[in-house]
């Protein structure tokens, strides 16, 4: 029976340990987790960050700007948040852009917590968020049968853009759903839009925190390895626990 107190303390001084190394990250990524939980709330997508250092580990930006191409036009989000037709600037959008589509007359920009309807000269006609029954976050947005058509927690739902309704689903069994790929923006186009001063907005940097990629390879690595470490700390606890309910009795 004196193997279980040698195990138990054994087990004790790698918890104790451990548990300390562990404890820094927990609360980091608790706490990151929590804020980013409430990201639309706190509109942490269009606060930036003002650290010119740490702007300077991320590089420029500048030069990745993926977009759609609607016919001749481009459509892109910008890293400050706003929505360009070309070059022209049409208003900010809410979340990642997640897709476009052009129907009647109208370009359709879907981010992740907001739905822009826009005219070929780039006037805003109207928004949709989850205030006004936008499902949201959008993963996508395509077009089924000439009908606009979103997708919300891997669902594919109808739009009604006339009375802003996106309450239909799209049939299930044999529709096809027509999505345009992202395209690299022409340099002719890129050339033309202002660099913005601030584009390191709080979610992507809570976001790289979180995942450890704000430290590169290594850093994700690093988290893999505290998830890891607090998973091995559960299950000596348990063990602990057991033995010692097993050694009273």
């Amino acid at each position: 029976m004196r193997r279980y107190p040698r195990l138990v303390g054994l087990l004790w001084r790698w918890h104790r340990r451990a548990g300390v190394l562990a404890a820094v990250f927990v609360v980091m990524l608790a706490m990151s987790g929590i804020v980013l939980n409430h990201s639309t709330a706190l509109q942490l997508d269009r606060r930036f960050v003002d650290w010119p250092w740490l702007a300077q580990s991320y590089g420029d930006p500048s030069s990745n700007l993926p977009a759609i191409q609607l016919g001749e036009q481009w459509l892109f989000r910008a890293s400050d948040g706003r929505v360009y037709l070309d070059a022209l600037d049409v208003a900010p959008c809410a979340g990642e852009l997640v897709g476009a589509v052009a129907t009647d007359g109208l370009l359709v920009a879907a981010c992740a917590q907001e739905l822009l309807l826009i005219t070929r000269r780039g006037e805003l006609v109207e928004s949709a968020t989850a205030s006004t029954g936008l499902p949201t976050p959008l993963q996508g947005i395509g077009l089924l049968d000439n009908h606009v058509a979103l997708q919300t927690q891997g669902n594919w739902r109808l739009a009604d853009l006339e009375r802003m309704e996106f309450a239909a689903r799209a049939p299930a069994g044999g529709a096809v759903i027509r999505q345009l790929v992202a395209g690299q923006l022409p340099a002719a186009i890129r050339d033309r839009i202002p660099a913005p001063q601030q584009w390191l907005s709080w979610e992507r940097l809570l976001l790289d925190l979180h995942s450890g990629r704000v430290f590169g390879p290594l850093g994700v690595l690093w988290v893999d390895f505290v998830g890891v470490l607090v998973a091995s700390l559960a299950i000596s606890g348990t063990v602990m626990w057991w033995l010692h309910r097993r050694r009273r009795q």
